[in-house]
C-alpha cells in the first residue's frame, strides 16, 4: 500500500512537470527517463522503510572482517501477569533459576530441512542436544550472509511452528502446575517482537542473534482465570511469582535467581507496526 501511494504521488508530480516544461518530444523522453528513475527511487525508499529495523543487522552480516558463523536462537515467551506479579517457571538448564514460560520454536522435519540446509543453517552444537531439543530453531548459520534469507523464511511462517501452545502445555500442563481438563487449549495474543543486535555471546564465544515473540494468554473462561489465581496461594519450587522490580534486579527477596532474558516479556513493540 505504501509503495503504491508513493508511485501515485510521483506520477502526479511527473504529469505536472510534463505539462509545464519542454516540447512534445523532450517531454516524452524526459518523462520516460524520470519514470524509470522514479520507479527505482520508490523501490529503494520502500525497501529502506520496510527493512529499517533490520538494516544494522544486514550490515553486520556483510562486514568483511567478521567471522562468517553466527548462532541463531529464535524463541517465544509468555508474559503471564496477575495482580502486578509475573509467573516464572524453574529452568531445566540453570540451577535455582526461574524464567518465563516459553522456549525455542521448532521447524517441521523433513519439510524445512532442505531449505535450511541450503542456507547453511545446521543444528546448534554449542549445547547438549537431546530429543527435546530436536528440530529447534536454535541453529548455527555457517555463512552470515545468508542471514536475511533465513529471516525472510522465518517471517513467512511456513514449514515451522507458529503456535506457542506447545511450551505452555509442556511447562504448565504436563507438569501438573495447571489442570489438564481446564486447559485443553488457550487463546493468546502477540504483543511484541524483540531481537538483540548480533553480539558476541560471552558464554558460547560465538556471534549470536536472539529473537523472541512475546505473547500474553487470553483465558477462555472463569475456570482458567481461577486456576492461575490458585497458583498464587501455593508455595512451589516449580514456579514463582515475581514483581517487575525483582526481574530488573535479577533475583527475588528469597534469593531465587531470575534468568537474564526475562526482561524481554515487557517488550510491547511489533516489528512491522
Amino acid at each position: 500500500m505504501r509503495k503504491r501511494l508513493l508511485e501515485v504521488v510521483f506520477a502526479v508530480n511527473l504529469f505536472v512537470w510534463g505539462a509545464y516544461f519542454g516540447g512534445a518530444m523532450e517531454q516524452e523522453l524526459y518523462g520516460i527517463g524520470i519514470g524509470i528513475l522514479g520507479v527505482l527511487v520508490i523501490d529503494i525508499l520502500d525497501y529502506l522503510v520496510t527493512e529499517r529495523k533490520f538494516l544494522r543487522l544486514y550490515w553486520d552480516c556483510y562486514k568483511p572482517w567478521v567471522n562468517p558463523e553466527i548462532r541463531l536462537s529464535i524463541s517465544y515467551l509468555y508474559r503471564i501477569e496477575l495482580n502486578g506479579k509475573y509467573l516464572l517457571v524453574k529452568s531445566n538448564r540453570v540451577a535455582n533459576t526461574y524464567q518465563p514460560v516459553g522456549g525455542v520454536y521448532k521447524y517441521y522435519y523433513p519439510e524445512a530441512k532442505g531449505e535450511l540446509d541450503c542456507m547453511g543453517a545446521v543444528t546448534d552444537t554449542h549445547i547438549d542436544n537431546d530429543e527435546d531439543s530436536e528440530y529447534d530453531l536454535r541453529l548455527n548459520l555457517q555463512n552470515r550472509k545468508k542471514f536475511r534469507k533465513f529471516l525472510k523464511w522465518f517471517q513467512k511462517g511456513e514449514k515451522r511452528e507458529i503456535d506457542p501452545w506447545r511450551e505452555f502445555y509442556e511447562e504448565l500442563v504436563i507438569t501438573d502446575i495447571l489442570p489438564a481438563d481446564t486447559f485443553p487449549y488457550i487463546h493468546y495474543e502477540l504483543v511484541g517482537q524483540h531481537f538483540e543486535p548480533i553480539h558476541r555471546d560471552k558464554f558460547f564465544k560465538v556471534d549470536t542473534f536472539k529473537y523472541a515473540d512475546i505473547y500474553i494468554p487470553k483465558f477462555l473462561n472463569d475456570k482458567q482465570t481461577a486456576a492461575f489465581k490458585g497458583l498464587m496461594a501455593v508455595n512451589s519450587s516449580e514456579y514463582i511469582w515475581v514483581t517487575e522490580q525483582e526481574i530488573a534486579q535479577g533475583k527475588t527477596a528469597t534469593h531465587h535467581l531470575i534468568a537474564g532474558h526475562t526482561y524481554k516479556i515487557f517488550h510491547n513493540q511489533k516489528l512491522h507496526e
